[in-house]
């Protein structure tokens, strides 16, 4: 007899909530179906779809405020910002219920790539390459090595770089989650290890997944006032994600990031964020639409405070030149949002 996730009593409040904990949802919040039934299929992707549906909080927006400015000292941080190629499985097993998961930030529902993999990921990077084999030494002093009495190390080494949890950049996409399909097509041969031949007669099975969009800010740590080790470790971090990517499935293109880091985003303004926050709820329309709407820019023009009205704007250009928006205002509403920008 299966074993229940969850209380019965809970699982209306999972079903009627605006919003949820995207972690919850995956390990706690799904009914439960017979997988290999239709109904159970379809139940499944409408569950990963309501997942994907979750946009970054106010909550998170001022918590990645406080990480960036927390981690802003140019002589102890490195902070990059680095944009996906395609799409990222990351804690792609750890998925319960929906035999799909994503590493998901416990106390802010969003997902991040754990510093431990970027980490082992720019290692493997390293000793793999030409440079690893011949400066072993430096590898072991930029990552640490274990202890072992026969190498010179009986206590084993620290490193002298710390590799921080990436979090992922607010408004880098419209949503941080999205429905990935992943079709199997040989799923006897799969699911019998091999025992049964897999043929061009199969039926390929699509199966949905749940992958991570966007940009995630990478910050390093040194020792203060040696940003040369910061700067090997900057090349050998964008060469390994680069190149080798992170994450499952890279073999086939997932996981990979582009070679020019962008500087970090400026710090947001709480009043912007709070601001589209409240419009989303009320017109029930996208974080994009509504950071380049009218009643944005309509609600910025009825502020009386001065500074942050100044600062207010600020932010919001610097989004709108992300998304090349500000030259070239793209629809009527962000043209006549675009005006009311300029006319102050």
């Amino acid at each position: 007899m299966p074993t229940p996730l969850m209380r019965e009593v809970l699982r209306p409040l999972y079903a009627t909530a605006p919003e949820a904990h995207p972690g919850l949802l995956i390990q706690r919040g799904y009914a439960l179906y017979d997988q290999d039934s239709d109904k159970g299929r379809k139940a499944k992707t409408a569950h990963i779809q309501k997942i994907c549906a979750i946009p970054a909080s106010p909550f998170y927006h001022h918590a990645y405020q406080r990480w960036q400015s927390a981690t802003a000292d140019q002589l102890r941080f490195r902070q990059l910002e680095l944009a996906l190629e395609s799409r990222l499985f990351i804690g792609l097993t750890g998925g319960g219920m929906l035999e799909t998961g994503c590493a998901i930030s416990h106390s802010y529902g969003m997902p991040y790539i754990p510093g431990s993999s970027v980490k082992g990921v720019v290692r493997a990077h390293a000793r793999d390459s030409l440079f690893g084999h011949e400066h072993t030494e430096i590898i072991n002093e930029l990552f640490g090595v274990d202890a072992d009495p026969d190498k010179g190390h009986p206590q084993g080494l620290s490193g002298l770089v710390t590799f921080h949890d990436a979090w992922w950049v607010p408004g880098s996409a419209d949503h941080p989650l999205v429905e990935e399909i992943v079709t199997t097509h040989h799923l006897d041969y799969y699911g019998n290890e091999g025992q049964t031949p897999a043929t061009d007669f199969d039926s390929p099975v699509p199966n949905s997944q749940i992958a991570a969009q966007g940009r995630f800010l990478f910050v390093l740590e040194g020792p203060r006032g040696t940003p040369g080790w910061l700067d090997l470790a900057e090349k050998m971090l964008i060469a390994a994600l680069s190149t080798r990517g992170i994450g499952a499935k890279t073999r086939t293109g997932y996981g990979l990031f582009d070679t020019k880091p962008r500087a970090p985003t400026r710090l947001t303004c709480t009043w912007v964020d709070t601001t589209i926050a409240a419009l989303m709820q009320k017109n029930r329309a996208s974080e994009t639409d509504t950071l380049r709407g009218k009643a944005l820019a309509t609600a910025w023009s009825e502020l009386t405070d001065a500074a942050l009205k100044a600062e207010a704007l600020a932010d919001i250009q610097a989004r709108w030149e992300v998304n090349g928006w500000w030259d070239e205002p793209p629809g009527k509403a962000a043209k006549q949002a675009r005006s009311v920008y300029d006319d102050g």
